[in-house]
Parts: structure tokens; C-alpha cells; sequence
């Protein structure tokens, strides 16, 4: 009989390139954490509360949050998050 040979979450993390992705692509992990990508290339990895707290504070006419945030570039929201942690928003 053969041997069965299981993945762990590790390689399968590498295989599937993470646990998924948001509606506008930008991947997460297992934990939630989102790597934002901006057009000019930037990346910002985004924890699990600071990105579900940032999804709620933009809505628009389009009732789409994500679209809101895909326009933003990462220096702007790394900004946006200090302050957020600071108490500011």
C-alpha cells in the first residue's frame, strides 16, 4: 500500500501562494493578514483588523469598499493606519 505524504499549512501556503485572495486580488494568509499592492507596485502587508477597520471606513456611492481602498496608494494608507493606532481617526 502506499505511503500517504500530507502538505503542511507551510508548503501548502507556498503552493496556493496564500489562503486566498480579496475581490480586488490582493492576497491573505490563514490569519487574514492582506498584502495591499498599489498601482505604482508598493506593497504594504495590512493585519486582519487594521483591514476589515479600513474596508468600514470607505463606502462611497458604489457601496464598494475594496474599490475605494484599490485606488489609495500604500504610502497614503500606511498614513492612514499610524493614525488610526495614534487615536487620530
Amino acid at each position: 500500500m502506499s505511503e500517504v505524504n500530507k502538505l503542511n499549512d507551510d508548503q501548502l501556503n507556498a503552493v496556493s501562494g496564500g489562503a486566498g485572495k480579496t475581490k480586488y486580488g490582493y492576497p491573505y494568509d490563514d490569519a487574514g493578514n492582506v498584502t495591499y499592492t498599489d498601482k505604482t507596485g508598493q506593497s504594504l502587508r495590512i493585519n486582519a483588523a487594521d483591514w476589515k477597520w479600513l474596508l468600514s471606513q470607505y463606502n462611497g456611492n458604489l457601496n464598494d469598499p475594496e474599490y475605494y481602498l484599490s485606488t489609495v496608494p500604500a504610502k497614503d494608507l500606511n498614513v492612514i493606519l499610524d493614525d488610526h493606532h495614534a487615536g487620530k481617526r
